[in-house]
């Protein structure tokens, strides 16, 4: 029997027989990417595309049997709708299907077809991994290299997508040995070390601030808008159902029917939105906070914040900034360093107004502690030595 590219090449690489065309290093791992529902993201924006063809529809009905004047050009924009939402549900899916990941001696490398993009295993500053919230032991594992702030600021990651355990993945980039804890996303992460790794420190953040950032200000704006709008899509259309009733459109009738529902969802739609944007900007933020755990051990730092993690070598620090808060609290920024790369933006470490990682990616921040000099003490050796 033929073997296909992908099984030759996985065969290939566990033999070691099997290198890399970009870099011509032999091939250790190939990793497959798990076949998972799409993200919640795209759920939603599926379900959106469906609504808005499903009102659509409507009014194309509603038209024709009360004006008779052609409708082809609305069921067209339907069914372009409808199309959206089937490959938002279903593309993320299909394009991830293709997808391989290889490990080299000294990259990673992600595949699809002829597109390739790549990292170096020394510029790796740190990892994050998303577990999947629906499927047990599968997340993705995003691979960040430092970079330096001010003007030469940019972004530098790449993310590999459904991977099953995700956290042993990363611990082979990192050249360490796998344990048969990790996998498991419902242990704390401070459970999950490598052989013969202690915990040094860990805490909580205090809950008594409230952190706003540009992303969160403006999530709350479209709550309040969607909001606004949901109370005026429903008095305009109990307004314009009275009209058409006294215009001699029966209650009963098809037209009336169509109307009535295409207002109907039209109205949850926008509710929906105001309802999701205000947990986001509201309730997710405090969820999140009662959610997070710092752990420092003998080797990393650690953050856990629900179904996220942050893992950082402690070889990768350069510095601690300690910024002091109004209500006693102090915020630690941890400056993490790479090859070419000596420092990364975070937060508002360097003076940024903005301040992402509140409900954002996770960075290499420590917020809200009431024992900083605990952990200052543990990391400055690390620093010093480095």
């Amino acid at each position: 029997m033929r073997l296909d590219d992908d099984e030759a090449e996985l065969r290939g690489s566990r033999g070691g027989r099997r290198r890399d065309s970009l870099f011509g290093e032999p091939i250790s791992r190939v990793f497959v990417p798990r076949a998972v529902p799409a993200p919640a993201l795209h759920r939603a924006a599926a379900w959106l595309l469906f609504a808005l063809a499903l009102v659509t529809t409507l009014f194309a009905i509603a038209v024709a049997r009360t004006l008779y004047v052609p409708i082809g050009g609305m069921l067209v924009v339907a069914a372009w709708l409808s199309g959206l939402g089937i490959f938002a549900q279903t593309g993320a899916t299909w394009w991830r299907r293709a997808v391989r990941v290889q490990l080299t001696s000294r990259h990673v490398l992600w595949r699809r077809g002829r597109l390739r993009r790549s990292i170096d295993l020394r510029t790796i500053s740190f990892a994050r991994i998303h577990w999947n919230p629906k499927v047990p032991g599968v997340g993705d594992l995003e691979l960040v290299r430092a970079v330096p702030t001010g003007a030469l600021r940019r972004t530098l990651n790449i993310r590999l997508h459904d991977l099953e355990a995700p956290d042993a993945v990363w611990a082979e980039i990192r050249g360490v040995q796998v344990t048969g804890v990790l996998g498991d996303a419902r242990r704390p992460v401070g459970q999950r070390l490598d052989r013969g790794e202690r915990v040094l420190w860990t805490e909580q953040p205090s809950r008594g601030r409230w952190i706003w950032d540009s992303t969160r200000a403006a999530t709350l704006g479209i709550a309040l808008f969607s909001a606004a709008a949901t109370v005026r899509a429903i008095v305009g259309g109990a307004h314009a159902l009275r009209v058409v009733m006294a215009a001699g459109l029966s209650p009963r009738s098809m037209p009336f029917g169509a109307l009535a529902i295409a207002m109907s969802v039209s109205v949850a739609v926008v509710l929906f939105t105001a309802l999701l944007a205000g947990y986001y900007s509201l309730l997710r933020p405090a969820r999140l906070r009662r959610s997070t755990r710092y752990v420092v051990t003998d080797r990393r730092v650690l953050i856990q914040r629900g179904a996220e993690e942050l893992h950082l070598d402690r070889d990768r620090i350069v510095d601690v900034i300690d910024a002091p808060q109004n209500d006693g609290s102090h915020d630690l920024f941890i400056v993490v360093g790479g090859q070419n790369a000596h420092a990364h933006a975070l937060a508002g470490a360097f003076g940024e107004r903005a301040q992402p990682g509140v409900a954002g990616d996770l960075l290499p921040v420590l917020r809200a502690l009431q024992d900083s000099d605990t952990v200052r003490a543990i990391l400055t050796p690390a620093r010093e030595a480095a």
